[in-house]
């Protein structure tokens, strides 16, 4: 009989946390699966952290990237549904059944994405931070959406496309993108909840929040992603006011050169209250959750961030429009 599932895990120098993602696997409730750890030629220890479970272990013979692992997992695979999550994730005892009845009940849909917990495991601000924000764009989504969220995928095996290996960070959304295309439907199920064990600094954040934005943006040119924001207001699990926050966090910076002006002060009160306004929900989730210091203090990053994510999208935009000028159309 054929097995039900096939968890494949892309590793690269995940030694930190495979352990405790591999144990969150085998603690599952149900049973019927086999595991696959893809290392993307890992320089640490977790072939050897890997080789301490019941796993099909593949070494990659160069570091590939995500997208490659995945794909080298699944043409390895032998379950009726392939669920892929990241190295530094804990799965809940239920992930399984989850997925299971979403796909008994949901016969229309070809794959199901989660999010994460709104639970951290590391207690400074912008692991808090980050987790918090993540966790609540994606319950402010659709029941179909039209990405996928690295962390936690399931695809039906006669559904699967390739990820996209010229793609880094976003080939997931990238392949939401596809399925949508195709007419295909994906369920955000939000009872798919997974802990991540990612912590961020300053430093790793900033990187994070441009690198993101800027692999986006190659999605965004090649699935025509404008035609989305004119008609749906969002492009992937960007909406409208994420957007607007940025265009209007570069107004303030360029006009606070002019503040001695009353036409600049005017400006930058009614930008101040315009951001406000479009995160007022996001700051009061953070506020029931973690109180007025932290809230204060996300008020804050947040405008620094929205810079960050928008200089990522206009470096992604120059890179990937000038790369992309002389390919061949998909």
């Amino acid at each position: 009989m054929n097995l039900r599932f096939s968890i494949i895990i892309p590793v690269h120098n995940a030694q930190a946390t495979l352990k405790k993602c591999l144990d969150s696997i085998f603690n599952l409730d149900k049973g019927d699966f086999e595991v696959i750890v893809v290392d993307d030629k890992s320089t640490d220890k977790s072939k050897t952290i890997a080789e301490e479970y019941p796993c099909k272990i593949i070494t990659l013979e160069k570091n590939a990237g995500a997208a490659s692992a995945r794909n080298t997992g699944k043409d390895n695979s032998a379950g009726e549904v392939i669920v892929f999550i990241d190295a530094d994730v804990i799965l809940k005892k239920d992930a399984l059944q989850v997925i299971d009845e979403d796909f008994k009940k949901y016969k229309d849909i070809v794959a199901i994405t989660g999010l994460l917990s709104d639970e951290c495991p590391y207690d400074g601000f912008f692991s808090q931070y980050k987790n918090l924000y993540m966790n609540f764009i994606f319950r402010k989504c659709q029941k179909y959406i039209e990405f996928l969220y690295g962390s936690i995928i399931a695809i039906k095996r006669e559904d699967y496309l390739k990820f996209d290996k010229n793609i880094k960070c976003t080939d997931d959304t990238e392949l939401g993108q596809r399925y949508k295309e195709l007419g295909k439907k994906i369920l955000l199920e939000q009872k798919l909840e997974v802990v991540h064990l990612k912590e961020y600094d300053f430093f790793s954040i900033i990187r994070n929040d441009f690198l993101v934005p800027f692999w986006w943006t190659k999605s965004f040119i090649m699935h025509r992603g404008y035609e989305d924001i004119y008609q749906k207001r969002r492009f992937s699990h960007a909406k409208m006011d994420q957007i607007m926050s940025i265009l209007i966090s570069f107004l303030f910076i360029a006009a606070l050169p002019f503040i001695q002006h009353t036409w600049a002060k005017i400006a930058s009160i009614t930008l101040a209250i315009l951001f406000f306004y479009l995160n007022a929900k996001f700051f009061a989730f953070i506020y029931r959750k973690k109180g007025l210091t932290f809230m204060m203090k996300s008020i804050a990053f947040t405008s620094l961030d929205m810079i960050i994510m928008g200089c990522g999208i206009i470096a992604g935009f120059i890179y990937h429009a000038k790369t992309s000028k002389n390919k061949p159309k998909r």
